[in-house]
């Protein structure tokens, strides 16, 4: 068996599992409020970037941040109180508390508190996850202002280790792990550009890229180190570098999968060309069954949410066909067929949203072909995740061939630039 193909093994018994690390969705934040075009300079100092872990709702609202006697604080401009850990920090009644001090007035009535140590800070329920920086505490401005997002504030080049080892499997070939680390580092500063006037640039979820703090394993802070302040850029101008973990051996753009906003129609996101890389990533190919009635519903429902009365009136599904092909031979669209005879199109890139809502099983991707057999609609998918930019599983293929990650950023993202920033 291949190097590869021994590492798609392995990978297709952690998907059916519980994979530990997840995979870029197309339901992005970016898609919904990335600004229309990007005319910031490229920075020559290292950012900080403002990584959301947590919002947190309901009556009294908190979170417990710190280890066992750390030493702690929290602070408010020049305002500091001494904390040992660990601290529950909350809200009520439209201030804020800390377990074991009474904060005076100036912390406690603040909109934003922040809380340092001089040893990496550990947040909410997973306490061997640290994180370097600041743990920023951010009310919500709407009443009754109890609900809240905790943000962690990081330096760039201390951010990026954690999304490798969120996003990629420890052991694979290091040019994957550095091309990785490009794109994300690319993504990561176009959003920081685009969200100066939000609280936050970044989740640490798929809906941004996965981040999981400080690594427990050398590899993804070697490889982040080794290509410190490496973006990707096209005319002077951050490429947000997207990824997939699959992109099923046909590339979606960008501007078809994230969002038809003018950053994602430069050439660099306008999808890669064959060869495809990915042959052997466990959900190149997938199939599998889903209830017909309960998929009827979730488009019903879906439909009638945005106001798609022509999909709704479709009636319940019998097939599902690719339409619509980009100029790489991936679709953009299916018809859905009823069993009445009428017919709707949709999105691929909305599909496995459509799915998202319901108590469906979640679909790898929208890039699906599907029958009605023996009473249950199979579904035949490509890919895993919307295939735009860089393909993971692709990556590691190249860099098992001894491409370097200059030679996989290039074929990712054509025409695109590897610019040393900082």
């Amino acid at each position: 068996m291949s190097h590869i193909a021994c590492r798609a093994l392995i990978a297709t018994i952690l998907l059916a599992g519980c994979d530990r690390r997840t995979i870029p969705t197309t339901d992005r934040e970016s898609d919904r409020d990335q600004a229309t075009t990007n005319n910031d300079p490229i920075p020559n100092e290292e950012p900080l970037i403002r990584v959301r872990l947590h919002r947190l709702t309901g009556g009294n609202p908190s979170i417990t941040i710190g280890q066992a006697k750390q030493a702690m604080a929290i602070r408010v401009g020049d305002t500091e109180v001494q904390l040992e850990g660990p601290s529950t920090i909350g809200r009520k009644q439209g201030r804020w508390t800390a377990s074991g001090v009474n904060l005076p007035a100036s912390i406690a009535s603040a909109d934003v508190v922040e809380l340092t140590s001089p040893t990496p800070l550990s947040v909410g329920s997973h306490p061997k996850r640290t994180y370097e920086g600041i743990i920023r505490c951010v009310a919500d401005q709407d009443p009754p202002r109890l609900s809240f997002s905790v943000i962690n504030v990081v330096k760039m080049e201390q951010y990026i280790p954690g999304v490798l080892a969120g996003e990629l499997y420890e052991g694979w070939h290091d040019a994957a792990f550095k091309a990785q680390a490009v794109a994300a580092r690319s993504f990561a500063l176009s959003r920081h550009q685009q969200r100066k006037s939000h609280t936050w640039d970044v989740t640490d979820t798929s809906s941004s890229q996965v981040y999981v703090g400080i690594p427990s394993w050398n590899q993804a802070t070697r490889t982040a180190t080794a290509t410190s302040g490496e973006i990707i850029t096209w005319r002077g101008e951050v490429v947000p570098g997207y990824f997939s973990s699959c992109c099923g051996g046909r590339a979606a753009l960008a501007s078809q999968a994230i969002g038809p906003n003018p950053i994602n129609k430069v050439p660099p996101l306008d999808g890669h060309s064959n060869p495809a890389w990915c042959t052997e990533a466990p959900r190149y190919r997938w199939t599998g069954p889903w209830d017909p009635s309960k998929v009827s519903r979730a488009i019903r429902s879906w439909a009638r949410r945005v106001g798609r009365e022509d999909l709704a009136a479709i009636g319940e599904v019998v097939s599902i066909k690719p339409m619509s092909p980009n100029r790489h031979g991936r679709p953009s669209k299916v018809e859905i067929r009823g069993s009445g005879g009428k017919t709707a199109t949709i999105r691929c890139v909305d599909l496995p949203g459509v799915f998202a809502e319901s108590d469906l099983n979640p679909l790898s991707s929208g890039w699906i072909d599907a029958e009605v057999k023996r009473g249950f609609l199979v579904v035949n998918g490509h890919g895993f995740g919307h295939g735009a930019g860089l393909c993971q599983y692709g990556a590691e293929a190249m860099a098992a061939s001894a491409l370097t990650y200059e030679r996989i950023i290039q074929f990712y993202y054509p025409q695109g630039e590897l610019t040393k920033a900082w």
